[in-house]
């Protein structure tokens, strides 16, 4: 009782009262004890075993036990066994709050159509003797549903969103059983209490084989979803397309409007976008996002959030980028945080609940899988063409990205430029200072360089102390200022000396050759910006040759 909100305490103390009401406008006849018990447990497993979802409703058969138990014995039996049935099925794990909201609002409308039921000369018979009886059984079924479907809004905040997934749950249910109790109260009038066992019995029977049957439905919607969305990853391994895909396959179990992949980035303490469904609504996001507020405890927690559309506007990291109802499922391998699945749905329709999350598991956690597979296949492919000490491209990558651009630029003749850069007196500085701290003077220059170049320009490593840089669509004069610049920047860079020490200062020669002045091949090139830094070298080091 303590989870309710103060909504859910006034039905409650609403229901207890009613009951006192009741007793008093219509004092009830003794029951019989042995079939109001089977209805109550009856009532109890409806209640606590919904047979499905329907939006973010549960559709649960309960309420329809305590209105045939109303008919038969009063509003006192019926709304009693509401209430009872509700603070016993409570104590299961899942949808306690919903069930302790849902009980009282049962057993006021067992209270009120009991009234109109058994209104008049009291105790009427159970069954419905001639066509008014059954008119009075279908007014009293009348007012049931519509009494719990106003008190289950009003609870949920009388919000228009609200209304159309509540009364969608309850008419189904109302209209899936109203027909099961007339029958069972024509088979009362002839069997007695015994009508009340074969209700019961095959209420139960009923009850789960509709839930197996949905829940086995469910099964193969994700069987089928998982086989296309694996197919799909044997043709193309890349995520935004692949979620694509997935976009498709989750729409058919879960209405959305759009979706996000984020990637999270630890060191960085961010979120990056991957893809977006629509694909044309990757625009509209940022291309990374801070790691806070309702983020950092998704990633954090590595449990799915329901945040409905009122609460996203009070939080600025939603607010801005997102809009209307979210559903934010974590994805994670094991301990690894891979990034966040964020679903959105317009204000105007139901919210996410959390048991949705049951509906998408499989395939989300198989999501994850190929995702964290992408990621690790990147990772190997990565250390095959770069350089394991500077994380630079290697010689081999390096000659291969030198070779398409080589062919681009003969294709739409452009300009490109290439640099040979080499480290000064880097032997000397290994026997001074030892091969560690060579190789941090080597994993510094090349942060170095990358950071001083463009996001296009292409940095390796040739070999030993030399490195290249590959300028695309740069002439020979904008390679030199670049080149000259490099120089600068580097000759004011701190790089370690003895452990423990003063900083040192290194240098670095850089010869300059470009496409097509100084070759049309990349052996000629490479040969000229070579022959350029062999000079450089030769005429004091720490300084730009061009090629002739």
């Amino acid at each position: 009782m303590r989870s309710l909100q103060r909504k859910g305490r006034v039905i409650w103390a609403l229901a207890l009262a009613g009951i006192v009401v009741c007793w008093w406008l219509q004092p009830p006849p003794a029951p019989e004890a042995f079939p109001l018990l089977v209805l109550l447990l009856l009532a109890v497993l409806t209640m606590s075993v919904p047979v499905g979802r329907m939006g973010p409703r549960a559709v649960r058969f309960g309420g329809s036990v305590v209105f045939f138990a109303t008919l038969l014995y009063g509003a006192v039996e019926g709304a009693a066994a509401g209430l009872l049935a509700g603070s016993l099925a409570q104590y299961q794990r899942r949808d306690r709050r919903e069930i302790l909201e849902y009980a009282p609002a049962v057993a006021i409308a067992a209270q009120c159509s009991g009234l109109l039921y058994h209104f008049g000369a009291f105790p009427v018979p159970s069954y419905p003797l001639s066509w008014q009886g059954w008119l009075r059984v279908l007014a009293a079924a009348l007012t049931f549903s519509v009494v719990r479907i106003v008190i289950l809004w009003w609870v949920d905040g009388k919000r228009r969103t609200y209304l159309r997934p509540i009364l969608r749950a309850e008419a189904i249910v109302d209209a899936v059983t109203l027909p099961a109790i007339l029958a069972a109260l024509s088979i009362y009038r002839e069997w007695g209490w015994l009508s009340v066992l074969l209700l019961c019995g095959l209420g139960a029977a009923g009850l789960f084989s509709a839930r197996a049957f949905i829940e086995a439905h469910l099964a193969q919607r994700q069987i089928r979803a998982l086989q296309t969305m694996h197919q799909r990853l044997i043709a193309h391994a890349h995520p935004d397309r692949l979620l694509q895909e997935l976009g498709n396959e989750l729409r058919r179990l879960l209405p959305f409007g759009r979706l996000s992949l984020w990637s999270y980035a630890r060191q960085e303490s961010h979120l990056q976008i991957v893809g977006a469904y629509p694909q044309g609504d990757r625009s509209e996001f940022p291309a990374y996002m801070d790691v806070e507020g309702v983020f950092s405890a998704a990633v954090d927690y590595a449990k799915p959030m329901v945040i409905a559309d009122v609460l996203r506007q009070h939080h600025r990291e939603l607010a801005n980028y997102f809009s209307g109802h979210l559903f934010i499922i974590p994805l994670a391998v094991h301990d690894y945080r891979w990034g966040l699945l964020v679903l959105e749905r317009p204000a105007h329709q139901e919210p996410f609940v959390r048991a949705d999350y049951e509906v998408v598991r499989v395939l989300v956690e198989h999501l994850a899988i190929l995702l964290e597979n992408i990621r690790l296949y990147r990772q190997t492919m990565d250390l095959a063409v770069r350089d394991g000490l500077t994380g630079l491209l290697n010689h081999r990558r390096l000659h291969e990205r030198l070779k398409e651009e080589v062919s681009r630029c003969l294709r739409y003749h452009h300009s490109m430029s290439l640099l040979m850069i080499d480290v000064d007196y880097f032997k000397r500085y290994n026997d001074t200072y030892g091969h560690q701290q060579g190789d941090e003077l080597l994993r510094i220059l090349a942060e170095t360089l990358e950071r001083n170049v463009r996001q296009t320009d292409i940095v390796g490593r040739y070999g030993g102390e030399e490195f290249a840089i590959i300028l695309p669509e740069t002439d020979k004069q904008s390679a030199v200022v670049l080149a000259q610049r490099l120089c600068d920047t580097v000759a004011r860079t701190p790089f370690p000396g003895v452990p423990g020490g003063p900083a040192t200062r290194c240098t670095i020669s850089v010869g300059v050759a470009s496409f097509p002045d100084d070759g049309l091949t990349i052996s000629d090139l490479v040969a000229a910006a070579d022959t350029a830094l062999y000079r450089a070298k030769r005429y004091g080091k720490n300084r730009v040759v061009v090629a002739p």
